[in-house]
């Protein structure tokens, strides 16, 4: 497919946007802000006995259409072309006195697809139980710990390592139970002890009872801008997997140690963030590690407020298979769409991937999205992940460490509190690596997204 006909039609479409939601500017003082407002109060609280219990309740409704072109890399292979994702969740909150807190949210998420591939798991999970957790507060003000116990989001930092992965039509939670500190209000520290939700598209979810993920993670800040976070996850997964040497199996006691730092000062934010991993997998050592930088400038004074910037992020890779140290860097349970391109065919697993992004708000409501990726294998004896860690294309000794290069436009819309419409592009262009490895086709990802809450 030529990918101008796909940057065409996406600008197409963009200009069929921007006036509208330049109308919009006007209309928000009638119409819109008057259906903001009568949605503000359907999400308010409900007060009983005095206030000492209140209920509220909560939507969400999102469609998204997706039309995925060569995302196999071969042009002469029959795919999907577009796929229709819905998700609804319906929640309520309750909440006694100021201690006691307790949530419900149910979610039922539908892909219409004529590919199996686009019905599995990853898109489709028909109504179940989302989260269900209760939230105490000490009894003690001097005391000020909570506790927060059952289906839950873990989410922590940029979600670079631990997130909830709403992009997906599914998403993801966890049985768990969390302990949260806050001695100071630039003091917050958790503890947890859970296990993640496998999602079972016509059953009930249960949690992946080998699979433990412990975790300890503190945030000092904002000190003038700026935040520190130390982390410490732990994943013991008792289900059998295999080591490097052939018919080796045992468990995964896997460790992560890091540090996130994030910061701003006048116009001018940078980021900083890296994990080291260590361990065991079944007889071999771990010793993998992953690290991010970024620095953006904001040109404040100059019309729509742009915004550049530049990454770096490394994950690293095993270059060599057999020699019982295990060096391919876990991504944990991360939420990988925000910050590898948006087609997702990256992770901080064998990776390296370097990004110059430019955005700008030409109006209050409008946020213009555009970045360019450059991806390359840490090592050509390992194999290339996508964002969910699934093997793309297995390793090819001898073989580029060029992956090839993204484009990713996006145009947001917030064209009411309530309402949010996204309008996104991305064309891939394949490296030497996937040349060398078979077809080598390049890749097409345009998606128009609309999300309704209350």
């Amino acid at each position: 497919m030529n990918p101008l006909k796909h940057i065409c039609l996406f600008l197409f479409l963009f200009s069929a946007v921007l006036p509208t939601a330049c109308t919009a500017q006007s209309a928000e003082a009638g119409l819109l802000a008057r259906a903001d407002s009568e949605m503000d109060k359907l999400g308010q609280f409900l007060t009983f006995e005095r206030d000492k219990l209140k209920i509220k309740f909560g939507v969400e409704s999102r469609y998204r259409l997706e039309y995925k072109d060569d995302f196999n890399f071969n042009d002469a292979a029959y795919e999907d072309d577009a796929i229709n994702l819905f998700r609804d969740r319906l929640n309520a909150d309750l909440t006694v006195g100021s201690r006691v807190r307790g949530f419900i949210e149910a979610q039922d998420a539908e892909s219409f697809a004529e590919s199996r591939l686009n019905k599995t798991s990853l898109n489709v999970n028909r109504f179940d139980l989302r989260q269900l957790f209760t939230e105490l507060k000490s009894p003690w003000d001097g005391i000020p710990v909570s506790v927060k116990v059952g289906r839950q989001e873990l989410s922590y930092g940029d979600q670079r390592f631990v997130g909830a992965f709403n992009w997906s039509n599914v998403a993801r939670v966890f049985d768990a139970v969390k302990a949260i500190y806050t001695p100071k209000k630039w003091l917050k520290a958790d503890v947890w002890l859970s296990q993640v939700v496998s999602v079972k598209r016509l059953q009930a979810d249960s949690a992946a009872h080998e699979d433990n993920f412990y975790g300890a993670y503190t945030t000092l800040g904002p000190f003038r801008e700026h935040v520190l976070d130390m982390f410490l996850f732990v994943r013991h997964n008792k289900k059998t997997v295999a080591g490097e040497r052939s018919g080796e199996v045992g468990q995964l006691k896997e460790y992560t140690l890091g540090n996130r730092f994030k910061g701003k000062h006048a116009n001018l934010d940078y980021g900083i963030e890296w994990a080291f991993q260590f361990g065991s997998r079944t007889h071999d050592k771990i010793r993998a590690w992953a690290w991010h930088n970024e620095v953006g400038y904001t040109f404040a004074s100059v019309s729509w407020t742009p915004r550049v910037d530049f990454e770096f992020n490394y994950g690293s890779g095993d270059d060599n298979t057999t020699d019982g140290i295990f060096k391919n860097f876990d991504n944990l349970f991360p939420t990988n769409h925000f910050f590898y391109g948006y087609m997702d065919f990256a992770s901080l697993r064998n990776m390296n991937n370097f990004k110059i992004g430019l955005e700008a708000k030409p109006y209050p409501k409008l946020k213009l999205v555009s970045g360019y990726h450059w991806f390359f294998l840490d090592s050509n004896k390992s194999a290339w992940f996508n964002a969910s860690s699934t093997v793309i294309r297995a390793a090819a000794p001898g073989a580029s460490t060029t992956l090839g290069q993204e484009i990713d436009l996006l145009a947001k819309w917030q064209m009411m509190k309530h309402l949010e419409i996204l309008l996104g592009y991305s064309h891939f262009f394949t490296g030497a690596f996937v040349s060398n490895t078979g077809s080598s086709s390049d890749a097409n990802f345009f998606y128009l997204q609309t999300v309704f809450t209350i």
